[in-house]
């Protein structure tokens, strides 16, 4: 590798716009109770994320580039996620990011000498659970209604509606939904 031709070269309005964001950081502090989660939702909002009504964004969550963000309606992002989002990250209806999950949408060409930055987008599908501190690499798709289990490390896709788990990640069994309710614990 040669570090030295390594060039991360964006236009000056993007460092400021980064800076400016940095910022307004204070909310997104972990410790934060969640009902600041309006709060930093309509910081979120300000710089450019795109969030539908009804989500939950809890204390210690890592946002890098909100105008890269998309939130369908009653998502949740858990206590210190980490959304690295280089590229757009979209996020379905009624999806959770647990605690300490990292979704992770660039990283370094490592067979290029200057190592050159790359970013791919991430989607996670309408009412998919992406398990604590599991890792979604760049360009990944999960489907909708799929579960990624806790510390998993997703490289690839995931169809809808399985249970995926594992380093590497992948389907291990059908996501089959009950109407339990009645035994629920009510958050």
């Amino acid at each position: 590798m040669d570090l030295g031709s390594y060039s991360h070269k964006r236009p000056l309005s993007y460092f400021i716009k980064r800076g400016l964001w940095a910022l307004f950081q204070l909310p997104f502090i972990g410790g934060t109770p969640k009902q600041l989660s309006f709060l930093r939702v309509g910081l979120l909002r300000l710089f450019g994320a795109r969030i539908a009504s009804g989500c939950l964004i809890c204390g210690g969550v890592r946002v890098w580039e909100p105008w890269n963000l998309e939130m369908g309606v009653r998502s949740v992002f858990g206590t210190g996620a980490e959304i690295y989002n280089l590229a757009k990250i979209t996020i379905g209806s009624n999806a959770v990011i647990s605690q300490g999950a990292y979704l992770c949408s660039a990283s370094h060409d490592y067979t290029d000498r200057s190592f050159p930055l790359f970013s791919k987008p991430i989607s996670i599908g309408d009412g998919a659970w992406v398990a604590s501190k599991a890792f979604i690499g760049p360009g990944v798709s999960i489907g909708e209604g799929t579960v990624i289990g806790a510390c998993s490390v997703v490289t690839k896709d995931m169809p809808a509606w399985m249970v995926c788990a594992g380093n590497p990640c992948r389907p291990l069994k059908p996501r089959l939904m009950q109407n339990k309710s009645s035994n629920a614990r009510n958050i």
